[in-house]
């Protein structure tokens, strides 16, 4: 008897008892984990394909495991360890979902163009070509490519970075609206850590990415699902990798335009990184809080919370 009063509070700390499940800490500790499994296995599809496919299908395959990898995990995690369903993640396919995805694609095209129209206006940027190929490949295989790969990564980071995480720490410390900021604002940073190892990437660039992963995390709680997260990164990668050509790791995949920057302005432009590595990121990213609050009092008045399916943790 005294050794089961002993051991009960122990595993407390551990066992959310009434849900029959880990609590939140350690659920989030296990995904963690299962990402880091994530990461081995894309590096090591990373270095197989190095040198054997064009640079265009070798980003298209990394996105594709990488997106495969991450729904397998979220699959498994919300089975096991959640005890939910996919869907509570912020994928019910409903109308609200559509729109809400549509609305993010036009800001994130929009937050991109309305960044290098200013540029190319003000002489930092220059158009010096259009519609380039991938080596050896046609032009139309650079968009068609694009649009998968570009909704692969959207998919994968938002479903891993916000998804997931966010719902568990809701769960686990929004108590109040500190609590859930905090529950937007730790996966924010460990999205712009992840990033710091990209080529190119500067303190701006990890600090700009850090408040990307604000703006993602805001859309979700507004909105309570992941579609204009989502809409909104695809929107983003999309146009500045393949309507302006920029990519963090400077490979060969073929754009719409061909863009030439001033070197002395690159505190601006962010260059070669890409927008998200300078001032003009950062106020695009200001805007697009702006619209993401604006379109969440218009359209989400009642929902202004992630729905949470289990109140404790």
């Amino acid at each position: 008897m005294t050794g089961s009063l002993t051991v009960s509070p122990i595993l407390n700390l551990f066992w959310n008892a009434p849900e029959r499940r880990l609590r939140a800490g350690w659920r989030l500790i296990v995904f963690l984990v299962m990402l880091l499994v994530v990461a081995a296995v894309e590096g090591r599809v990373r270095a197989g394909l190095a040198g054997r496919l064009p640079d265009l299908y070798e980003g298209l395959v990394r996105a594709l495991v990488f997106a495969v990898l991450i729904a397998a995990a979220l699959y498994l995690a919300s089975r096991v360890l959640d005890h939910r369903k996919m869907s509570d993640y912020g994928f019910h396919f409903n109308r609200k979902w559509w729109t809400d995805l549509a609305f993010g694609l036009v800001l994130g095209a929009l937050l991109l163009f309305g960044v290098f129209a200013i540029e190319i206006a003000v002489g930092w940027v220059k158009v010096t070509g259009s519609f380039a190929r991938s080596p050896g490949q046609p032009f139309v295989a650079t968009i068609l490519v694009g649009i998968v790969a570009a909704a692969a990564v959207a998919f994968g980071e938002e479903a891993s970075y916000r998804g997931y995480p966010i719902k568990n720490l809701a769960e686990g410390v929004a108590r109040t609206r500190w609590g859930m900021v905090s529950a937007v604002v730790i996966p924010a940073i460990f999205f712009g850590l992840a990033h710091t190892t990209n080529e190119h990437a500067t303190w701006l660039s990890t600090f700009n990415i850090v408040i990307f992963g604000l703006l993602f995390g805001t859309g979700y709680v507004l909105t309570g699902e992941l579609a204009l997260a989502i809409g909104l990164h695809f929107g983003w990668d999309f146009v500045q990798g393949f309507v302006f050509g920029i990519v963090a790791e400077g490979k060969q995949y073929g754009s719409v335009l061909v863009l030439a920057d001033d070197s002395s302005a690159t505190l601006w432009t962010g260059q070669p990184y890409g927008a998200e590595g300078g001032l003009m990121g950062t106020a695009a990213f200001i805007a697009g809080f702006l619209a993401i609050f604006a379109w969440a009092r218009s359209q989400h008045r009642a929902a202004l919370l992630v729905t949470l399916q289990h109140p404790s943790n």
